[in-house]
């Protein structure tokens, strides 16, 4: 399942992308379902199931604390509770299936569950994490002392066993509104509260050798992934030629991880702030005919 929001069209770019790296593994009992604000954009797949919903439903997925990301976790249990007895796995838009589709849905079905990768302990990393942390460690919340067994797992990805979801989801919920309770700094509180869910009630494993995600080097994947969109468009390529189109891309070539040097950005933060482009030149809008 995908949750797709908002106008950006890089983000449809990226979807359509890993879309198709599904498609070309799935079996006839697989599915691919959307929650999103534009079902519309979703229409060149004839294959894929599309719930729409609006900003009443973000309102109300954000909860009384009013936590966007919490939506994240309610668009989880949306899709759990329309297909109970199936296993659910939720991706992100900057990610890819490279790995065999069959062994991941088998370890699904033997209930081990998934997300992207551990990040480590979250009194260890990041600055960010820390804060987070020092505000909720040693609490029980949703009957779960938070402790330093409890590490940040990157919620990339989230596979999670038919038959444990509804225990997971509504535990990661409880764990989400409990730590916003307990003002926790908000950045990251629903990927710790789906980490701790997903490692208390099941054996949690890391989705690497199957989904790739580049977060950190999205640019030249959306740039590949436009690549292969436009020449799809160009010659209008049915289904199986994107898929062929898609198999020809040279995967072990492009970095999925790149480690950004702080100098670098520094320097071009610099360029952009005090050496901005100017002199720009617009059309006489009264001399425009369409």
């Amino acid at each position: 399942m995908y949750y797709i929001l908002g106008e950006n069209l890089d983000i449809y770019v990226q979807s359509y992308f890993s879309i198709l790296s599904f498609k070309k593994q799935m079996q006839n009992d697989d599915r691919i379902v959307i929650i999103t604000t534009n079902p519309s954009f979703f229409n060149h797949f004839s294959f894929v199931e599309t719930i729409t919903i609006d900003e009443k439903n973000i309102t109300e997925w954000k909860g009384k604390h009013n936590f966007f990301w919490r939506t994240k976790i309610k668009a989880i249990e949306t899709i759990s509770n329309m297909y109970p007895s199936d296993d659910l796995l939720y991706i992100d838009c900057d990610t890819f299936l490279y790995g065999d589709f069959n062994t991941l849905k088998q370890e699904l079905k033997n209930n081990k569950s998934f997300m992207d990768g551990n990040e480590g302990h979250p009194s260890k990393t990041t600055h960010k994490h820390q804060q987070l942390y020092n505000k909720v460690k040693g609490k029980t919340i949703a009957n779960i002392k938070i402790s330093e067994k409890h590490d940040m797992w990157c919620a990339g990805v989230c596979g999670i066993p038919a038959a444990m979801k509804t225990e997971i989801i509504t535990t990661a919920l409880s764990l989400c509104d409990g730590m916003l309770d307990e003002n926790a700094y908000p950045d990251f509180i629903e990927q710790y509260s789906l980490s701790i869910a997903l490692k208390e009630k099941t054996n949690l494993n890391t989705s690497k050798p199957y989904i790739a995600h580049y977060w950190s080097q999205k640019q030249e994947w959306i740039d590949t992934a436009k690549q292969l969109f436009l020449k799809s468009l160009f010659t209008n390529a049915d289904l199986a030629t994107e898929m062929d189109l898609f198999s020809k891309i040279p995967f072990t070539q492009i970095p999925i991880y790149i480690k950004k040097h702080k100098t670098n950005q520094a320097i071009k933060s610099f360029a952009d702030k005090y050496f901005p482009n100017y002199q720009k030149t617009f059309l006489n809008a009264s001399k425009i005919e369409f």
